[in-house]
């Protein structure tokens, strides 16, 4: 017996292949040639050089930094609102390092109960929310495929000779 939907459709079947976006469609050629919609919106660009916020500590402003000489071609300033959430979220990260570094994974109550410190938890939640931040502005393989911006390609020796020869 076949699982149906509610309404009598099957829910077996195969998902339709998505439109691909026409920011993708422009990246790689429109290799059909038909016309691209010309009312896009045009997204404003973030300076690759935009000024690091002062609020931000160390592990912030490189991680800043990092982002946006990394994303150059694909964040707008639409984005910095994320880029600044994610670094603010890496001052964070670097205070509970060090506080569980301080303090250890186990605590005592006066008691001699021992508990795990809350600072483990607030780590693993702030991680799992910085991975969502980096895959939102395109920082995983995964996210820079579906987006269809890049391939991390190593580079084969022979390459290496002739951008040397060619230099």
């Amino acid at each position: 017996r076949r699982d149906r939907h509610p309404q009598g459709f099957r829910t077996n079947c195969a998902l339709m292949a998505q439109r691909k976006p026409t920011e993708q469609k422009r990246l790689t050629g429109n290799p059909g040639k038909r016309a691209l919609p010309k009312n896009s919106a045009e997204i404003v660009a973030l300076p690759p050089r935009a000024p690091v916020p002062e609020h931000l500590g160390h592990a912030g402003s490189s991680l800043y930094q990092m982002i946006l000489a990394a994303c150059e071609g694909w964040l707008g300033l639409s984005d910095q609102a994320v880029v600044i959430m994610l670094a603010e979220g890496a001052d964070r990260r670097a205070d509970l390092l060090e506080r569980l570094k301080r303090e250890g994974d186990v605590l005592y109550t006066d008691k001699g109960y021992a508990y795990a410190n809350p600072a483990a938890g607030m780590l693993s939640t702030l991680e799992k929310q910085m991975t969502q931040w980096l895959s939102s502005l395109g920082m995983t393989p995964t996210d820079r495929s579906r987006l269809g911006l890049a391939e991390v390609k190593r580079v084969s020796k022979l390459d290496q000779l002739k951008r040397a020869h060619n230099s």
